[in-house]
């Protein structure tokens, strides 16, 4: 049988294989989910959705990456994740209803795959295979929250952004960030400038490498985890 052609891209390899919940189906069932897709498409800064919005569709990252943003009782901004393409959110409103816990805001532009929950139900329990993968994803999800509680809970600041860049660079699959200052420090509650007098550090020990005010390039990924390790 020959590859499906997307229905919404018009691509030759449908982006739905490389979504980690839908890997490895075949032609007629990536077709099957193909139809109950909606795709959306944002420009950086546009919001997708906000905290306490009902949460009734999956939703995947197809391109770009997508920022889950709280605010705190000052308007201060947390940045709580970013999902890059084959993440997605929205897992907990597949077992009930639910709202959405943060604001989702595209951190560049972001094409986005809507599938409704209750359509997604259905296909989980016509295709169990399905279902499994959904969990397995969200238990990966809590195991990466779990890291996030001890990046959070690490004292020791230059121990702490080591920590973070690794993770980051392990969900991107790269050597190269593209994060501003104020990204990471609002990841890892710190200021703007702990965050960019420690990095000039790790800069000095020739670990990375900065570029400009968004770029951050990994030199030695070793001598970070062994900071990170500490």
């Amino acid at each position: 049988m020959t590859e499906p052609v997307c229905l919404h891209c018009n691509k030759e390899l449908p982006c739905l294989h490389r979504v980690p919940i839908f890997q490895n189906l075949d032609a007629i069932q990536i077709q099957e989910v193909q139809s109950l897709i909606q795709q959306k498409t944002l420009e950086k800064g546009e919001v997708l959705f906000r905290e306490g919005d009902s949460s009734d569709h999956l939703v995947i990252i197809r391109s770009g990456s997508l920022k889950l943003i709280r605010y705190g009782s000052d308007a201060q901004e947390f940045l709580i994740e970013t999902l890059f393409p084959g993440d997605f959110y929205g897992g907990d409103n597949l077992f009930a209803q639910s709202h959405c816990r943060e604001n989702g805001i595209a951190g560049e532009e972001l094409g986005v795959c809507l599938i409704a929950s209750e359509k997604i139900r259905t296909l989980m329990l016509s295709n169990p295979q399905i279902g499994l993968r959904v969990m397995t994803y969200l238990n990966a999800k809590l195991d990466e929250y779990r890291l996030q509680v001890e990046i959070l809970s690490t004292k020791d600041v230059e121990k702490r952004i080591a920590m973070f860049l690794l993770e980051r660079l392990r969900k991107t699959g790269g050597k190269v960030l593209f994060l501003s200052q104020e990204d990471i420090g609002n990841s890892i509650h710190l200021t703007k400038e702990t965050v960019n007098r420690k990095l000039s550090v790790l800069q000095e020990q020739d670990l990375l490498v900065i570029s400009g005010k968004k770029k951050i390039e990994v030199l030695d990924h070793l001598g970070l985890q062994t900071i990170a390790e500490s």
